[in-house]
């Protein structure tokens, strides 16, 4: 992450220049600092909206504070995990949110031993990206689409068919996966 000042540096001329509009996600865990990002983006030319992003087990009380203070010119999208989005959904879209989208999940895996960290094994962790995680994105977004909750669908996502599913089961929009970066075959 270079920081907001320098990915508007290198990007801002092409976002203005895209026939899509742009939409800016923002680690929102310090509304103070978050607030003035909002505000700087405001003034940049296509960007549309601004996704909020948490780290994980940010508590309620701030990812609130963090949306209330972020209200402005652009429409806010609140990323929240899939164990947050059907009790904090709902006050989100209270406070402000134009529309939740679900957050990379979390995993673990082991390092074999002798392959790292440091040769001794052991394990590592991170955000989760793949196909398998679309089962459980799709039953997610129909509970919070049953609760009005206006989502995006995202995770998993890598065929139109997913897409699809998403739509049928109440997401306004979707999210694609990295399934966008991968080659095309052949």
């Amino acid at each position: 992450n270079p920081g907001l000042n320098a990915a508007i540096n290198k990007h801002a001329r092409h976002w203005a220049d895209s026939p899509l509009p742009v939409i800016v996600n923002l680690m929102a865990d310090r509304p103070e600092e978050t607030k003035h990002m909002v505000r700087i983006l405001e003034g940049i030319e296509n960007v549309t909206a601004i996704e909020l992003g948490f780290a994980p087990l940010l508590a309620d009380d701030i990812i609130l504070i963090a949306i209330e203070m972020c209200l402005g010119e652009l429409p806010l999208i609140v990323s929240l995990a899939a164990e947050q989005m059907l009790s904090l959904g709902p006050r989100a879209v209270q406070a402000g949110a134009a529309a939740l989208s679900l957050a990379v999940p979390r995993g673990m895996l082991p390092f074999a031993p002798g392959s790292s960290p440091e040769a001794g094994g052991g394990l590592i962790s991170g955000r989760l990206f793949g196909p398998a995680l679309f089962p459980r994105s799709l039953e997610v977004v129909h509970s919070a689409a049953r609760l009005g909750l206006p989502i995006i669908g995202a995770g998993g996502v890598y065929t139109m068919e997913n897409v699809e599913a998403m739509i049928t089961a109440g997401a306004l929009w979707v999210q694609m996966d990295a399934g966008l970066w991968l080659p095309k075959n052949k």
